[in-house]
C-alpha cells in the first residue's frame, strides 16, 4: 500500500489589494490575503465574516413567493385548518421540518407532518401520499426541502381541494408547480440576494416571515440549532447568510435549546466543553440523524426535535446510535464487496468512470459507498444494485468531471436519472448496465485526462517553521465555521525533517516534526503512518495541512495537522510520476513514451538488481517500498531520465507478471511474484522501447 498523491497548486492573492484590506483592518498581511481570497474587501466586510450575527440576515420578504405562502399560512391558522408539513428523509428535510413544526405547534395551529419512507416511496411527492393527505382532512400542505418539480402532484392536490405551498432550494425545471406559493431562491425572477440556503434555511426564513406577517413576538432564534445541522449537513457554501445561520446556531449549540438536539449531540459524544465545528456535525451528527432515514424511519428524526419529553429524546437518540451502528455494518459490507470486484478485475480498476453493480445491495447506503470509493480510488463511479432486471443506483464524481453532462449522452439506456455535476441517482434495466459503462468511459475519454484524476491541494500560506504563531492560528480560528466553498485554510510549511515517527496505541498516526533555524514545528498526520516509509530526518520537505493550537500542561503549542508531504522538485518530475500512476487508466503516459528515445535493455538488469537490494536493505525477502527520487543510476543521467528508466522496468516486469507495482505519485511499492520467470522479450512493452545498443556497434 502507498501514501495518498496530490497535486499542489498555490493559491496566490492579489498584493495590491490585500495590503489595502491589512491596513484598513490593522490585520497581518497574511491574514488578509485569507479574508480577500474569501471575498472580504473593507473593514466593513471584515466585520461582518468574522462576527456574523442573526441581526444581519436579509428581509424574508424580499424572497418571491414568501407574501403569499405566509398569507396562506397564516390564514389556516387563523381558521384552525388542517395543516401537513411534507419534508423529506435526509438530515436537510428533517430539521426544516422540525422547524416549521416546532413554530407552527407553539403558535397553536392544526398541524401535523409527513415524511415519505425512502425504500418504498423514494424522494419527493408521490400521489399516494397526497390523496392519504386529502382523505386524512389536510387542507394545506406546505413542503419543505421538496416539492419544486412536483408538477403532477400539486395538480392532484388541486382537484382533491388541498392548497399547497411549496418551499424547496433545489433546482428548477422548466414547468413550476401549480400551487398557491412557491419560494424557492432558485426560481426564475429570483432577487433574494443569496441563493444558496439549504431546505431548512429556506424553512427558517419561512418562520421569519410568519413571526413577521402576525407581529409574533416568540424568540425563534432557537431554531437555529437545527437550521445549523441541516445546513452543514446538507454540504451548501457556508458563506453570506448561511455563514450566519451556522455561526448562530453553533453558538447556542455548547448549551442547546432543544433537548432532542442535546440527546444526540451527548449520544455522538460530543463534549460540551468544546467548541463545535462542521467537521463534528457532517461526520458525527448528521450519521446519526440519516441512519433513521436509512435503515428505518426518517420520522423518528422529527420526533427527536419535537418532543417535550426528555425519555423519550433519550430512547430516540439510542434507537438512531442502533440505527448508525447498523448503517456502518452494511456499508462496510457493501464497501468490501465492491473494492473486492474493482480489485478483482482490470475493466473496472483501469477505467476512468468505475461502474460496479451487484444484487440487492441496500439502497440507503449504496450511495455512502459510492462516496467512499471516490475518495479511495478518485474516480468517477457508479453503483448499482439490481432486483427483479432493474439496476438502481447512485453516482459520485470528481473535481472537474460533469457527471450529470455525462449522465445526459446516456438518457437512452435509464428509466429516470436526476442530480447534478457532483451527484446523481439513476435506475435503469439490469441489461444496460454494460452499455452504460462502455458509453460513459468513451465519454470520459473526450473530457478527463491525468492530471484531472489526481486530487489537488491548494496551500493558501506559505510559511517557515517559525512563523507559525499562536497568534496568527487564533486568527485563522476566527475565520470559523469552515465547510462547502469556506475552506479551512492550508498551510505550506517548508523546512527540514527533525523526526519522523510512528505514534499512539495502534501506531496509526504519523509525526513529524519540521524545523528552520529558528524554531520547530510539530505535524501530525492521523491515519498517515505509512508515509514514514518513504521519509527521514535531514529531508528538505514540504508539508501541507491545516494550522491548529495543542494544549498540553496547561500550555499552548503551535502545531500543523498533515495532509500531505513532498520533496522539493520540479513540476515536469511530478507531472511524470502522475501519469506513471495512471499509467493503465488514460493514454497520457504511452503518450510520453512514444516521444522519449528508446532505452538500452542492460537499465532492466540495473533496476532488477537495485530492487533486490532494497528488499533486502528494508528486510523483507518479496517486496519493498520507496520514493523513486531514491533509485541510484549515475552522474550523467538527469532525475527525470533515472525515474524514466525505472518506470519502463517496472512497466515490463508488471506486464510480464514478475511482479505486482502499486504507485500513486512518487511512492511506489513493489511486490515479487515467487517462483515467477520470464523473458524480457515476451513483453510487448520492452519490445516497443527498449533496445540493444550494442547489436549497432
Amino acid at each position: 500500500m502507498v501514501p495518498e498523491s496530490y497535486r499542489w497548486e498555490f493559491v496566490k492573492q492579489e498584493s495590491a489589494g490585500v495590503k489595502q484590506l491589512a491596513a484598513e483592518t490593522g490585520y497581518p498581511e497574511v491574514f488578509a490575503g485569507l479574508l480577500a481570497a474569501r471575498g472580504v474587501h473593507n473593514k466593513e466586510e471584515a466585520q461582518r465574516f468574522l462576527y456574523p450575527s442573526e441581526k444581519n440576515m436579509y428581509d424574508p420578504f424580499l424572497m418571491k413567493g414568501m407574501e403569499a405562502a405566509v398569507c396562506r399560512i397564516s390564514q389556516a391558522m387563523d381558521a384552525h385548518e388542517k395543516i401537513t408539513i411534507y419534508g423529506d428523509y435526509d438530515v436537510d428535510g428533517i430539521t426544516a421540518t422540525s422547524i416549521l413544526y416546532l413554530y407552527l405547534s407553539k403558535a397553536g395551529a392544526d398541524v401535523n407532518y409527513y415524511l415519505p419512507d425512502r425504500m418504498t416511496e423514494g424522494y419527493g411527492l408521490n400521489e399516494n401520499a397526497v390523496r392519504m393527505l386529502a382523505e386524512t382532512g389536510t387542507k394545506l400542505m406546505v413542503t419543505v426541502d421538496t416539492g419544486i418539480s412536483a408538477v403532477k402532484e400539486c395538480q392532484l392536490a388541486k382537484s382533491l381541494a388541498m392548497d399547497v405551498v411549496i418551499t424547496d432550494h433545489h433546482e428548477c425545471q422548466e414547468k413550476l408547480p401549480e400551487a398557491v406559493a412557491v419560494v424557492d431562491a432558485k426560481q426564475p425572477g429570483e432577487s433574494y440576494p443569496f441563493l444558496y440556503l439549504a431546505g431548512c434555511g429556506v424553512a427558517y426564513k419561512l418562520v421569519q416571515g410568519l413571526k413577521a406577517y402576525r407581529n409574533d413576538q416568540t424568540d425563534i432564534t432557537e431554531y437555529l440549532e437545527l437550521a445549523a445541522v441541516g445546513t452543514v449537513a446538507d454540504i451548501v457554501p457556508l458563506y453570506d447568510e448561511n455563514r450566519i445561520i451556522v455561526s448562530e446556531g453553533f453558538k447556542r449549540m455548547k448549551h442547546p435549546a432543544n433537548m432532542g438536539l442535546g440527546k444526540l449531540l451527548e449520544s455522538a459524544g460530543y463534549d460540551f466543553k468544546r467548541k463545535i465545528t462542521s467537521g463534528f456535525i457532517g461526520f458525527g451528527l448528521a450519521p446519526r440523524l440519516n441512519a433513521g432515514g436509512r435503515m428505518g424511519d426518517a420520522k423518528r428524526g422529527v420526533r427527536l426535535f419535537t418532543t417535550r419529553d426528555e425519555e423519550e429524546a433519550a430512547a430516540i437518540a439510542a434507537e438512531l446510535e442502533v440505527e448508525n451502528s447498523h448503517r456502518k455494518e452494511t456499508e462496510q459490507m457493501i464497501l468490501k464487496q465492491v473494492t473486492d470486484r474493482i480489485e478483482a478485475s482490470d475493466a473496472i480498476r483501469n477505467s476512468r468512470v468505475m461502474v460496479v453493480a451487484g444484487e440487492g445491495w441496500h439502497h440507503g447506503v449504496i450511495g455512502i459507498v459510492s462516496s467512499r470509493i471516490k475518495d479511495m480510488f478518485y474516480r468517477p463511479n457508479i453503483l448499482l444494485s439490481i432486483e427483479n432486471g432493474v439496476a438502481t443506483g447512485s453516482a459520485r464524481s470528481i473535481d472537474g468531471f460533469n457527471l450529470f453532462e455525462a449522465l445526459c449522452t446516456c438518457s437512452d439506456l435509464m428509466i429516470k436519472f436526476g442530480g447534478h455535476a457532483a451527484a446523481a441517482g439513476m435506475s435503469l434495466k439490469a441489461e444496460n448496465v454494460p452499455e452504460l459503462s462502455r458509453r460513459l468511459n468513451e465519454y470520459a475519454k473526450m473530457h478527463m485526462d491525468s492530471q484531472m484524476l489526481t486530487p489537488v491541494q491548494r496551500p493558501e500560506l506559505k510559511l517557515q517553521p517559525s512563523e507559525v504563531t499562536i497568534e496568527l492560528i487564533e486568527l485563522i480560528q476566527r475565520m470559523e465555521p469552515f465547510g462547502q466553498d469556506m475552506p479551512e485554510p492550508l498551510a505550506e510549511i517548508s523546512g527540514q525533517l527533525s523526526e519522523v515517527r510512528k505514534i499512539g496505541a495502534d501506531r496509526a498516526t504519523l509525526r513529524m516534526t519540521v524545523m528552520d533555524r529558528r524554531r520547530s514545528l510539530n505535524t501530525v498526520g492521523f491515519r498517515r503512518s505509512i508515509m514514514a516509509d518513504y521519509y527521514t530526518a535531514g529531508m528538505e520537505v514540504s508539508i501541507a495541512g491545516n494550522l491548529d493550537i495543542n494544549y498540553y500542561m496547561d500550555r499552548q503549542y503551535p502545531q500543523m495537522i498533515l495532509k500531505d508531504v513532498r520533496i522539493a522538485q520540479d513540476d515536469n518530475l511530478e507531472k511524470l510520476q502522475h501519469i506513471f500512476a495512471l499509467r493503465h487508466v488514460t493514454d497520457d503516459y504511452r503518450l510520453y513514451c512514444d516521444a522519449r528515445d528508446k532505452l538500452d535493455k542492460s537499465v532492466c538488469s540495473r533496476v532488477f538488481r537495485f530492487l533486490r537490494m532494497q528488499m533486502k536493505k528494508q528486510g523483507n525477502e518479496t517486496e519493498g517500498s520507496f520514493m523513486m527520487e531514491d533509485i541510484p543510476f549515475d552522474s550523467i543521467h538527469s532525475a527525470e531520465e533515472h525515474i524514466f528508466m525505472l518506470m519502463q522496468t517496472l512497466y515490463v516486469f508488471e506486464e510480464l507478471g514478475l511482479m505486482r507495482v502499486e504507485t500513486a505519485g512518487p511512492y511506489l511499492h513493489y511486490e515479487m511474484i515467487p517462483g515467477k520467470t520470464a523473458k524480457l522479450m515476451d513483453s510487448m512493452w520492452y519490445r516497443t522501447y527498449f533496445v540493444d545498443f550494442g547489436a549497432f556497434q
